[in-house]
């Protein structure tokens, strides 16, 4: 089969395109400046615009599934995606995968994910939805700079427990789906291993880098401050602190068996992901 991943260079997009490589699937790697070049002759990359309709018809030309990763930074994203698979372009496609957040029923309308929840339910397509956690790759991307320069990881999440997860193991949950029956009409909580605060997952961290660092809780007003002198819109501000409501009442904390279940392996600890990459920190 052969598999649209929209966003195929992005945190879970790369992921996704490995693991169905791994898989033996086709992948056109969707993205908006895709290379010319791609690592495996399994991977056409092709350009994919959700602000652009005349790139979506090449995009699935010959797809028989798509990875979906919204488009959480246009206008009007929160109707994109019903569109794109209501045109014509998209008759083709069979399985459908969205990637969207634990929780996104009860976030603000501001969060686009509900919405596009709604509309992957409503396409006729065998389609799954992924709700994981906070992603372990976070302390290594967004969170890095504060980290290795502060030694310090400031957010609004007090002392919230959450089951962190690999993308790896959402990209190989996705794959499962994508190329393999009996998951249609499946909504996975996606999560890893263990429950932690930020604290301890700061604690993780500096074992890993030999560093000392530390979290600092701070007020969702300042967060918000932080955001907006970083010339953040206020709408991914709503959106942040939605995100941050959920934690604070304890929805990120449960672990589920999601990925075992799925994928028929163990879900990858925050102590892995921190040895692969302590030279992020140091």
């Amino acid at each position: 089969m052969t598999v649209l991943v929209i966003g195929a260079t992005g945190k879970t997009g790369r992921a996704v395109v490995e693991a169905l490589v791994a898989r033996g699937a086709k992948v056109a790697a969707g993205s908006r400046t895709p290379g010319t070049e791609a690592a495996d002759a399994a991977v056409r990359p092709v350009r994919f615009d959700w602000a652009d309709r005349a790139s979506w018809a090449p995009a699935l030309d010959g797809v028989d599934g798509l990875y979906i990763v919204g488009p959480t930074g246009e206008p009007v994203g929160e109707v994109l995606v019903g569109e794109l698979l209501a045109d014509p372009v998209a008759a083709g496609l069979r399985r459908v995968v969205l990637l969207s957040v634990l929780g996104a029923d009860r976030l603000p309308p501001e969060v686009m994910m509900a919405d596009w929840e709604r509309d992957v339910r409503a396409s006729g397509k065998d389609w799954t939805i992924l709700r994981p956690n906070w992603f372990h790759q976070n302390f290594g991307g967004g969170f890095a700079a504060g980290i290795r320069e502060q030694g310090v990881l400031e957010l609004p999440a007090a002392d919230a427990a959450l089951s962190f997860v690999d993308t790896r193991d959402v990209a190989e949950v996705a794959a499962v789906a994508l190329t393999e029956d009996g998951h249609a009409g499946q909504v996975y909580d996606i999560t890893g291993p263990q429950s932690l605060t930020y604290a301890e997952a700061l604690k993780t961290i500096s074992a890993a880098s030999g560093r000392e660092l530390a979290f600092r809780p701070i007020s969702h007003e300042q967060a918000a401050e932080n955001l907006r002198t970083a010339g953040v819109g206020e709408r991914a501000i709503i959106w942040q602190r939605g995100l941050y409501d959920l934690m604070l009442e304890g929805t990120n904390a449960p672990v589920t068996d999601v990925v075992e279940r799925v994928t028929g392996g163990a879900a990858r600890s925050l102590d892995a992901y921190a040895a692969e990459n302590a030279d992020v920190w140091r």
